[in-house]
């Protein structure tokens, strides 16, 4: 399950990659699907399911539309949330009718009459859908599509107490020409039994029940027996009617053990089954514990990462710091003496010779050039932690330390970089993409994220977008927990522009503009 997992999430990354929405949502589809099939991952299909209604609202493609529509319906009732499902449902059917596509409005209509009989006790809905479906399935002539529908008119019937109609249905349906191994999914034989023991004709409700019983194989042998038992009993008992009032009592004190060995296994059964209930919950508050206990230790983890990062550049910008000082300062101004001294040296000597006069020259040519060259060494050294890597070395190595895989994938994107920037806005970039991953880290629980740079002319646009849980930006104050006011200040101090995009459920996207 794992693996289709993660194919499933790794498909859905490279279709939003190229910007193929539906193929996504697709995938969207299939993860929920997977995850609404195991217990143990409550509501996170929830997410996904999220998305396929978004994109429904905008989307275009009807049919496609009609397909999600009916996802939706299949997972909220394996939620058991059937009013929500029998809604989702007929939202396709709407669809389907629109665009008049029988087949699937069969279908639809179908799965809508088994939602009412079976799991909101209405018959009479479920009959409707049912009835309005018999014409288009005798048109097309399929055996099967039929015999499922009178299968589940009869169990509706059934539910009415219309326990004749349902058996005289039933019969109709076991003449038409279907696979016997298909008609097993019905196990229609069930419904035989519970309708001729309701019209307690006991004869044939053993019939039925004893072919229910070479269908299925005996799958709960204890229960089919008793059953069996107290069926066998009433139709002796009828045949014999009543023959002497001995034999009556000891079969009601028969009945009344086997009622009260039922009973006792009824609750036995219950009691095991709050046992095993009430150890997987246990099971389930632990397995959450070590999830909490692990995403304390991840966010430790990246919190020392990440001042690690900072503490390493702080001392990086002081060594070089230090270093351009002792250049500049020192033996800068000591060569500045020199060349003073050598030239004073020279003004005094009032009579010199050509070659003595050029060796001066050269002198002071070689003090000049060492001079610039201390310059020039002292001013790159003071360019601090970009000097010989750059901004967008320096901002890839920092999404790749933060980066966790299998949890949070971080992306940079950079386009239009051939130059390098001023050192001190390279800093302040820097500085100010590593608070917003930071901010990613700690409070937007996302998987994905993207850091897009862009250079243009005298232009730097700056996209930083995740898929996490997003907020509610009329909750922002000025102690915001997450930086926001702070960078926005840095930013207008640059002369930039801050943007955020923020919707709850639905990630962020913060876009930054700044003039170089």
């Amino acid at each position: 399950m794992e693996a289709a997992l993660d194919n499933y999430i790794r498909a859905k990354q490279e279709y939003i990659a190229i910007d193929s929405m539906q193929s996504s949502i697709n995938m969207s589809m299939s993860i929920s699907s997977l995850l609404a099939s195991q217990d143990q991952n409550l509501n996170t299909h929830k997410k996904y399911d999220d998305e396929v209604l978004a994109y429904v609202q905008t989307s275009k493609d009807i049919k496609f539309n009609a397909r999600c529509y009916s996802h939706l319906a299949m997972v909220n009732f394996e939620n058991e949330e059937i009013s929500t499902a029998i809604k989702y449902y007929k939202k396709a059917l709407a669809i389907h009718k629109k665009v008049k596509d029988k087949l699937e409005e069969t279908n639809i209509s179908n799965n809508i009459a088994v939602l009412y009989s079976e799991n909101l006790d209405m018959p009479d809905s479920a009959l409707y859908y049912l009835n309005k479906n018999l014409p288009e399935l005798k048109n097309r002539n399929e055996p099967l599509a039929l015999y499922y529908n009178y299968s589940n008119q009869a169990a509706a019937y059934f539910r009415k107490g219309q326990y004749q109609k349902s058996i005289d249905i039933l019969n109709y349906a076991e003449k038409l020409p279907v696979d016997p191994i298909m008609k097993i999914n019905f196990l229609n034989s069930d419904l035989m039994t519970a309708n001729y023991e309701a019209l307690h004709d006991y004869k044939n409700a053993y019939k039925y029940l004893s072919l229910t019983k070479k269908i299925t194989d005996s799958i709960n042998i204890t229960q089919q027996n008793i059953a069996l038992n107290e069926i066998q009993t009433k139709y002796e008992t009828t045949e014999k009617d009543l023959e002497n009032t001995v034999l009556k009592n000891n079969l009601k004190v028969q009945a009344i053990l086997i009622y009260s060995f039922v009973a006792l296994l009824i609750i036995a059964v219950f009691v095991g089954f709050l046992i095993v209930k009430n150890a997987r919950k246990r099971e389930k508050i632990s397995e959450q514990d070590k999830l909490i206990e692990q995403q304390k230790f991840d966010k430790a983890l990246k919190d020392y990462e990440l001042s690690s990062i900072d503490i390493m550049l702080e001392g990086q910008e002081k060594e070089r710091q230090r270093i351009a000082n002792d250049l500049h300062d020192n033996l800068g101004s000591m060569l500045a003496t020199l060349k003073l001294n050598f030239e004073n040296l020279r003004l005094r000597k009032d009579e010199l010779r050509n070659e003595e006069n050029k060796l001066y020259d050269r002198t002071d040519e070689l003090i000049e050039e060492a001079y610039q060259k201390v310059r020039r060494i002292a001013h790159a050294k003071n360019a601090g932690v970009f000097a010989s890597e750059g901004l967008i070395p320096a901002i890839t190595k920092l999404a790749e330390k933060i980066s966790i895989p299998g949890k949070l994938s971080l992306q940079v994107i950079p386009f239009g970089f051939k130059d390098r920037l001023d050192n001190t806005i390279e800093i302040s970039i820097f500085r100010v993409v590593q608070e917003l991953a930071t901010n990613i880290i700690k409070h937007s629980h996302a998987t994905e994220a993207t850091i897009h740079l862009t250079h243009h002319d005298d232009n730097i646009n700056i996209i930083i977008e995740d898929n996490g849980v997003g907020f509610d930006q009329k909750t922002l104050s000025g102690a915001d927990g997450m930086g926001l006011t702070s960078i926005r200040k840095k930013v207008t101090q640059l002369g930039g522009t801050f943007t955020i995009d923020a919707t709850p459920g639905k990630g962020t996207t913060i876009i930054i503009d700044l003039p170089v």
